[in-house]
């Protein structure tokens, strides 16, 4: 696989709250040995909210030099752009990017509050960056070879088809429409920690719940039957561990 290509530094960002350079990052000496650790905050009111994420932070900078909060509004787009439930219009591509947009800002504004209650030398420790900061040419090849993989990895295309189904549960009648989106997102969910863990150097990744399953069998070389390891896609041995808190 080609050598990744970072985003120029000069190119503007989407939002200018996020620092200019999150995406193109590369890895530098750590200042502890923890190096550097990401957390995915997702989209709505999940249980991930600023009550539990405050002392979280303060605690995963006890641990690493640098910690980054990575907005995940952008997968809203798999459960709302596609109107299974009515005889309006399948898709609503409009209305969903300002959905993205209001919960992105909403996220942020939380998160933002948090990072300025930090002590004023531990600010540029902690950054904040939104999907769309990381999508990239490196993005755009791991996004390529994970969907190709979808299509002709048994394996790998089993499990992400039994992710899929876990969301057919209270789908209204949508069931078959709704496993497909899911699929795509898991898929689209895991371009992303590679992009980010891999590529960015944020090799520790924590989060709420127990690793996810294509996340867990990639990492533990279960796909290697079919040519898809870590290695073979970020073009370096795997460097990322997960965390659960």
């Amino acid at each position: 696989m080609p050598a990744a290509i970072a985003l120029d530094s000069r190119a503007p960002m989407p939002h200018p709250w996020a620092p200019a350079n999150v995406a193109a990052d590369r890895a530098v000496p750590s200042l502890q040995a923890g190096g550097r650790a990401f957390l995915g905050l997702p989209a709505g009111r999940s249980n991930v909210d600023k009550q539990w994420l405050s002392p979280v932070i303060r605690s995963l900078l006890d641990k690493h030099d640098r910690v980054l909060v990575l907005i995940e509004s952008e997968l809203i787009s798999y459960e709302r752009c596609a109107n299974l439930r009515s005889t309006e219009p399948i898709l609503r591509p409009t209305a969903v990017s300002e959905l993205i947009t209001v919960d992105t800002m909403e996220r942020w504004h939380e998160l933002d509050v948090i990072r300025h209650a930090l002590p004023p030398r531990m600010l540029p420790r902690v950054q904040i960056a939104s999907w769309t900061h990381f999508i990239d040419h490196s993005f755009a090849t791991l996004w390529r070879h994970l969907l190709t993989a979808f299509a002709v990895s048994s394996s790998f295309r089993q499990d992400v088809l039994a992710m899929g189904r876990d969301a057919m549960q209270g789908a209204d009648g949508a069931a078959e429409q709704a496993a497909r989106t899911a699929c795509l997102c898991h898929v689209e969910a895991l371009a992303m920690r590679l992009r980010v863990a891999e590529i960015a150097a944020y090799h520790n990744e924590y989060g709420p719940l127990p690793e996810d399953v294509l996340s867990a069998r990639l990492y533990a070389g279960d796909y290697t039957g079919d040519g898809l390891t870590v290695e073979s896609l970020v073009g370096h041995p795997a460097r990322r561990r997960y965390h659960q808190l």
